[in-house]
């Protein structure tokens, strides 16, 4: 498979979720050198195969196809400071995004969100699209987390497949479900490091991870 045949099925299953409406959102992935990259304006889940931008990685330099999405250098230095990842995903999942913006801080409920989200790292809101976001993206990611938090904003994740980073754009979702149902119940209780830690060393945990990571 392709990476614009990934990014049209990360871009379809996105928008079949409700993580992301109309134009909002957009996924990006390392294709050697470049980066293809959802233009702006598109419906991720209508793009034709001849419609993704192309960016030089080193340069920045928008090599073809329509105008890149107005998050590009973000997805930009994701990629350049995590070299393991192939896939950028930024969506705006409404149940996340609102309890972030709520001020609380997503936390691990469950193994799966252990497993599969690990850790978030939260950036306060910046205004989109710009180098400040970009920048601020940049160093949560230097942090070796896997998946950022945009208050008032939306999320991003990486991925060493598409299907890595759309699932855990999936689980914070999921997770945020489980984490407000806990809030609303009034003794939520997050699973301590050292339970973080056990099932991080679980050999199914492990095994799920390297399945979904594609190696």
């Amino acid at each position: 498979m392709s990476i614009v045949e990934d990014l049209s099925r990360l871009g379809r299953a996105l928008a079949d979720h409700g993580l992301v409406i109309g134009a909002g959102g957009n996924i990006s992935a390392r294709d050697g050198e470049r980066m293809v990259i959802k233009p702006s304006g598109y419906d991720m889940d209508k793009l034709r195969d001849d419609q993704w931008a192309v960016v030089d990685i080193a340069t920045g330099k928008h090599l073809s196809g329509p105008r890149p999405a107005s998050e590009w250098e973000l997805h930009l230095r994701a990629l350049r400071t995590r070299p393991e990842a192939n896939f950028v995903c930024h969506a705006h999942p409404p149940i996340a995004v609102g309890l972030v913006s709520g001020g609380a801080d997503l936390q691990a409920f469950s193994p799966d969100f252990v497993a599969f989200v690990d850790r978030v790292e939260h950036v306060p809101f910046i205004m989109p699209a710009g180098p400040e976001l970009a920048l601020a993206v940049e160093k949560a990611f230097a942090t070796g987390a896997p998946s950022v938090a945009l208050r008032n904003h939306g999320f991003v994740t990486l991925g060493r497949t598409a299907n890595e980073a759309l699932v855990r754009m999936l689980c914070i979702e999921d997770g945020a479900k489980t984490q407000m149902a806990a809030m609303i119940a009034g003794n939520p209780r997050p699973l301590t490091p050292e339970e973080q830690n056990a099932i991080r060393k679980m050999d199914v945990e492990a095994y799920r991870r390297k399945v979904l990571g594609g190696t």
